[in-house]
């Protein structure tokens, strides 16, 4: 149940092979099943940071039941991500983690709760 946006002001050539990556990416670090995992791209969209608008990127992930040592760990993961796939530095990127309560979150008409 992790789902994952990415915004940046980068454009992504392939991206499905990025959603790809990242849905890999997270399900490993978390220990979670890819079945049930979400990815959006939003990509080209006018972003200032810092003053600027070199490459940057915000992500978004909210997911049942993280872990703060998985989430140091994969905030690493996701950040090298970047900068390998898009070329955007490190220190421009930001990750929101939000565990969600299971009675917040719904699946099939029911919430996990």
């Amino acid at each position: 149940m992790p789902c994952l946006e990415l915004t940046t002001n980068v454009r992504v050539q392939d991206k499905n092979t990025l959603m790809r990556s990242l849905s890999a990416c997270v399900c490993t670090e978390l220990c979670k099943a890819e079945t049930y995992m979400m990815v959006m791209v939003k990509d080209e969209m006018p972003m200032l940071f810092g003053g600027n608008d070199e490459p940057v990127a915000h992500m978004s992930l909210r997911a049942l039941g993280l872990k703060d040592d998985l989430i140091r760990k994969l905030a690493g993961a996701l950040t090298e991500m970047m900068h390998t796939e898009l070329g955007i530095e490190s220190q421009r990127v930001y990750i929101a983690f939000t565990d969600v309560d299971p009675g917040m979150w719904a699946w099939d008409g029911r919430t996990f709760a």
